[in-house]
C-alpha cells in the first residue's frame, strides 16, 4: 500500500462562494493554512446575489454575515480576489499552482468611504445586477462585499478620470500603477468549488428572451426582487423602467 504524504500544508480552495468558504473554513478551523482565491472583486459568489433563498426564504446575509465574520476572525485564511487558476500540475499532495491576479487599482489602505466614486461619472455595467444597471467606474462591489474595498475600473485607468479618484481618496488607497501579476505556489490538496453560471437565454429561442423586455431570467428576478437592486425591489422592466404587468421569467 502506498500512502501519499502532501509536500505542502497549504489548501487551495478556488471560488470564493458560499461553498468554497465554507470548505475554506472548515479546513482552517481544522488547523490548515488555506489560500481561498475567486476571479470576482468580493466573496460571496451567486448566493450574495440572491434576494431570498429556499427553503426557509432568508437574506443571504443572515449566512454570509456568520463566514465573513469566521473569516476576519482566522489567521488560517488567506483571501485573493480577482485571483484566477491558470495551471496546475504535479501530482496527488504536491501540486504547482499558477496564479494571475488582476489589478483593483485599489490597495489595502481602503476604507470604503466612497469618495472616488463620487470624483467619477464614467459608468459600467453592474454584474452585480447582471447588467440590469449600471455603476460608478469606481465602484464597491456590493454592499457586503469582502474585502470591503472599492475597485476601480480599467476604462478609466490613465484618463483625468481616474488622477481625479485618485485625487479625492482622502487615505491613498487608489494605485492607478498597479500591474497584473503571476504568482506560482506549491499546495497539497486543492478543492475545486467553482460554482455555477447562468445558462444563456438567448439560446432559448421560443422564450423570446432577446426580443421581448419582460421576459428575464430566474436569477435577474433576484436581484429586481430585492430593494437595494437596480429597480428598488419594484418588477419594472430592466430597459426602461416602467411597470410590467406581465413578467416571465425563465
Amino acid at each position: 500500500m502506498t500512502v501519499t504524504t502532501a509536500t505542502s500544508r497549504i489548501i487551495l480552495v478556488v471560488g470564493g462562494g458560499i461553498s468554497g468558504m465554507t470548505a475554506a473554513l472548515e479546513a482552517a478551523e481544522c488547523g490548515q493554512q488555506v489560500l481561498l482565491v475567486d476571479k470576482a472583486p468580493s466573496l460571496g459568489g451567486r448566493t450574495a446575489q440572491l434576494y431570498r433563498y429556499f427553503p426557509k426564504m432568508c437574506h443571504p446575509s443572515c449566512g454570509l454575515e456568520i463566514n465573513l465574520k469566521r473569516l476576519r476572525n482566522n489567521p488560517r485564511v488567506r483571501v485573493m480576489t480577482m485571483t484566477e487558476v491558470v495551471s496546475v500540475s504535479g501530482r496527488r499532495g504536491d501540486y504547482q499552482v499558477k496564479l494571475k491576479v488582476k489589478p483593483r487599482y485599489v490597495n489595502e489602505n481602503c476604507t470604503a468611504c466612497g469618495k472616488c466614486g463620487e470624483a467619477v461619472s464614467s459608468e459600467i455595467p453592474d454584474a452585480f445586477n447582471y447588467g440590469l444597471a449600471k455603476v460608478k467606474a469606481a465602484y464597491l462591489p456590493h454592499l457586503m462585499a469582502y474585502p470591503q474595498r472599492f475597485v476601480i475600473d480599467a476604462s478609466i485607468v490613465n484618463t483625468a478620470e481616474g488622477e481625479q479618484a485618485k485625487a479625492a481618496c482622502p487615505v491613498g488607497a487608489v494605485d492607478l500603477g498597479m500591474q497584473e501579476e503571476m504568482l506560482e505556489l506549491n499546495v497539497g490538496a486543492i478543492v475545486w468549488a467553482t460554482g455555477w453560471r447562468p445558462y444563456d437565454a438567448n439560446k432559448i429561442q421560443p422564450y423570446g428572451y432577446d426580443r421581448y423586455p419582460n421576459v428575464i431570467t430566474s436569477v435577474e428576478f433576484e436581484r429586481l426582487a430585492d430593494p437595494r437592486g437596480p429597480t428598488g425591489g419594484q418588477l419594472l422592466r430592466p430597459s426602461d423602467g416602467k411597470a410590467a404587468k406581465n413578467i416571465a421569467f425563465i
